[in-house]
């Protein structure tokens, strides 16, 4: 029975089970726990979840309600013999009281300090769940689509997959058609064949979510009140004797940041009781769709083999389990809404399992070169791990400790699995690998005569035979690109860079922080002040000193990136990450070039930027003119559905900074749609590139530019007289999908390169007139699409503008003309920009 809050209670007796304070009834009452432990539950669809205990004395639950003037926002019962005094008071007087009573204050304070850190655990439990649930989901959504397409027959994945209509009510096919469009559009590819590793992987990226497992409090005034009532009482008292409002301020402050994670506590809650609906739910749930495809298998009309489903349905099983003891950690009792076949599903793909025995692994397709003796490459790469160590001359002790770490790394069930644990065996192993690579390369730059494993390391990230499937290791080892790309195009394999970046021919990389090779070399000799790069002596800026920093600022980090998964990254080339057999994802040179050509045949100013022309001898000064700069392409050892743009430019200051290369960085093993990848990576170099060319004024309105326009669109579209209600909408929703204007820009580019330049509409009137302006397309393009109603209007207004300018450009170069008539040849194809 709640206590009689209407009479002074002094140190009276909880006993265990008894409820001191419903939620949703009054507060009325200053409450201080003198022994004991109390349970906060909090009521979330019918049912009291508990949210975190107060154990001990000095402690004043119920506060937030008090101080708030507003009913308890819990229930507050005892979980163990308890004393505790109660008085009577409201939101006006606890303020008198805070001030007079400056010892109770802070008291107060604390207690609602240690509730909210208790509360923010809870919600990082919760979300953390959720979020590896959500992802699993999504995971298992895109290859339930391989292992049942008969359920999809409208699908094409060579093709477009488009929303699902209304008329899709069963959640996991709608679930499916929504991720399938998402990934394939943005340039994912189905594995082949489907395996567990699939499962294992975050793409968030591809299907627009954030599997985000940690929650962050962004508020400074929190983390400053934090530090105060943490230090020592005779630090805090003169303080608060001095100026008792400061005390009344942390406590009122407190109880805003408490009232928000319990709001928070309850909107996770809901989320991950969503996320567990849609995968264990009966009937509808994501296992129920897995039961029965085990189901079809035993009874002989599968779609798929069993050597397929059995690996997928054996690791569902686990994660089953480990979803439902995690709930259960959580909060106390049993998930509830369960499908009443989960016992017989484990049971089943147990029994598939072990009928299967050896070839329970899954199957892997890959290509195997005629004519290779197999035993004399296994022979080759038997102890790879221990050769490339004793070849990179790493110590006995780091041998010791990286070889354990190798085998608790090989003994996981799940390698990229998630959890702290594991990220931190990676995280070593990653550390370790990176020293080992730079002592591998730095020989090799001696002698290029280098054992096989040393090579197929340095390459493509091989690092132990034991870590490969037997096809997979010896595809490697016959592996070499020895195709051409077009000369236009600077591309470079991975050891190719960097022995450029060791001989000095090609400046070094920014790092993540922006920091270039010099700054670096400012930061770490202060005591010498070094204003100019040719200021540093050779025996400091060594070749060893720029591959070490090329290393760690493009290398190791894009190696990670381009993985798509950073937070189960590992640089060593294992057969979990390989989910399509490594011959059909391979990137050549004359691959790369041949799509970059096919992109650039739409998007024609892809690479452009207007610099300025000298030429003394001719009278040529400061004439504006646009020039096509492609970037460096560097393909890095590792496998992954991302590339990253990674500088617009690689000098920063000086004459000729702004004709400067970027950097554009490829994983060599590409698991996703190469085109796709690349047109998301030269739009983010548009952006990049056109804010560094027009410094402060990127976003100045005043100055057409994609990138001032775009972000006046995003801001102001509510407004626009050119959209619809119904589109502005649209909108509104869609545009939250995306954490900035860039990311934003990027998926109206792909609308734009894919779908626009075939006639195809993707985008909306105002976006199709700003892109038709800032990036048209080719002449070729242009020709066909302004036949169509909508580009008949902005390709007149784009003609006009452009014969325009051609005019004048043609009439001021007459006097750069020679005696028959010719131009220079960077005028005359400046001039030949212009014309339409």
């Amino acid at each position: 029975m709640p206590i009689n809050t209407n009479k002074v209670n002094q140190k009276v007796t909880v006993l265990t089970g008894e409820v001191l304070f419903e939620e949703g009834s009054p507060c009325d009452s200053l409450n201080i726990l003198h022994k004991g432990s109390l349970l906060l539950e909090k009521k979330i669809e019918n049912r009291n979840i508990p949210l975190i205990k107060l154990t001990g004395s000095h402690l004043t639950p119920g506060i937030l309600n008090l101080i708030q003037n507003s009913r308890y926002s819990y229930t507050i019962k005892a979980i163990e013999d308890s004393l505790i005094s109660t008085y009577q008071g409201s939101s006006s007087s606890i303020e008198k009281t805070i001030t007079t009573k400056l010892s109770l204050g802070v008291m107060i304070a604390k207690t609602l300090l240690k509730e909210i850190s208790e509360t923010f655990k809870k919600n990082n439990h919760i979300r953390a769940l959720s979020a590896q649930l959500t992802k699993f989901s999504d995971n298992l959504s895109i290859v339930y689509y391989q292992l049942a397409p008969s359920f999809f027959p409208d699908i094409n994945p060579q093709g477009q997959v488009d929303h699902p209509s209304d008329d899709v009510i069963d959640p996991i096919l709608r679930l499916t058609r929504e991720n399938l469009h998402h990934f394939l559009y943005r340039g994912g590819r189905l594995p082949e064949p489907p395996t567990a590793n699939f499962l294992f992987e975050d793409r968030g990226a591809l299907l627009l979510k954030e599997y985000i497992e940690e929650i962050e409090i962004d508020d400074k005034e929190f983390f400053f009140i934090r530090k105060i009532l943490i230090t020592e009482s005779k630090v805090q008292n003169p303080l608060f004797e001095a100026d008792p409002s400061i005390l009344v301020h942390i406590c009122t402050k407190l109880t805003d940041v408490l009232k928000s994670m319990l709001d928070k506590f309850e909107e996770e809650s809901q989320q991950l009781n969503q996320g567990m609906e849609m995968f264990f739910a009966p009937e509808k749930g994501m296992l129920e769709k897995y039961y029965q495809i085990l189901q079809f298998q035993e009874s002989g009309i599968s779609e798929t083999t069993p050597e397929i489903l059995s690996p997928m349905t054996e690791f569902i099983s686990d994660k089953i389990n480990g979803f439902l003891n995690m709930y259960r950690n959580i909060f106390s009792f049993d998930y509830f809404n369960i499908s009443p076949n989960v016992n017989d599903f484990q049971e089943r793909a147990r029994k598939l399992a072990n009928s299967l025995k050896a070839q329970a692994k899954g199957t892997q397709e890959g290509t195997i070169v005629a004519g290779i003796n197999i035993e004399s490459v296994k022979k080759d790469l038997e102890g790879s791990a221990l050769k490339i160590m004793t070849f990179a001359k790493l110590s006995p002790e780091k041998v010791k400790e990286f070889s354990s770490l190798l085998i608790k790394f090989k003994t996981m069930k799940n390698p990229l699995d998630p959890e702290p644990d594991a990220r931190k065996i990676r995280r070593n192993i990653t550390k370790t690998y990176w020293e080992i690579y730079e002592n591998c390369f730095a020989k090799y730059m001696n002698d290029k005569n280098i054992p096989k494993p040393v090579e197929l390391m340095l390459k493509y990230g091989f690092f132990d035979e034991t870590l490969l499937e037997d096809n997979q290791f010896i595809y490697l080892y016959t592996l070499e690109d020895k195709t051409r790309n077009n000369p236009i195009v600077p591309a470079h394999s991975g050891i190719e860079w960097l022995e450029s970046i060791y001989q000095k021919k090609i400046v070094t990389s920014i790092d993540e922080m922006g920091q270039t090779y010099f700054e670096k070399i400012k930061m770490s000799t202060r005591e010498v002040n070094y204003k100019r790069e040719s200021d540093v002596p050779p025996e400091v800026d060594t070749s060893l000193a720029r591959l070490q920093h090329e290393l760690v600022a493009l290398y190791a980090p894009n190696a990670r990136l381009t993985t798509g998964s950073p937070a189960s990254h590992v640089p060593i080339l294992t057969k979990y990450h390989i989910v399509i057999p490594l011959d059909k994802c391979f990137v050549t040179k004359k691959q790369l070039s041949d799509t970059l050509e096919e992109i650039m045949h739409v998007d024609v100013t892809a690479f452009n930027r207007e610099v300025i022309y000298n030429d003394e001898e001719l009278g040529i000064l400061k004439e504006f003119v646009q020039k096509q700069i492609i970037p460096d392409f560097i393909l890095v050892p590792s496998i992954g559905g991302k590339i990253m743009m990674w500088q617009d430019l690689s000098v920063f200051r000086g004459s000729g900074a702004k004709e400067s290369r970027g950097r554009i960085v490829l994983p060599i093993f590409v698991t996703g749609d190469l085109k796709t990848m690349l047109m998301e990576a030269i739009a983010a170099f548009r952006w990049e590139l056109c804010k560094s060319i027009l410094g402060a004024d990127w976003n100045n309105v005043g100055i057409p530019s994609i990138t001032a326009d775009y972000t006046d669109y995003v801001q102001f579209f509510k407004k626009s007289r050119d959209l619809s209600i119904e589109v502005k909408e649209k909108l509104a929703v869609e545009l939250k999908r995306f954490r900035n204007d860039r990311d934003k820009f990027v998926h109206d580019y792909l609308h734009w390169i894919k779908y626009e330049s075939d006639g195809v509409p993707r985008v909306n009137k105002v976006v199709r007139n700003m892109f038709y302006r800032h990036i048209p397309f080719s002449k070729e393009v242009r020709d066909r699409v302004s036949k169509l109603p909508a580009f008949a209007e902005i390709h007149n207004r784009f003609t006009n503008i452009r014969k325009r300018q051609y005019r004048e450009l043609e009439n001021k170069y007459k006097k750069y003309s020679n005696q028959t008539g010719f131009l220079p040849k960077v005028l005359q194809d400046n001039l030949d920009f212009y014309k339409v």
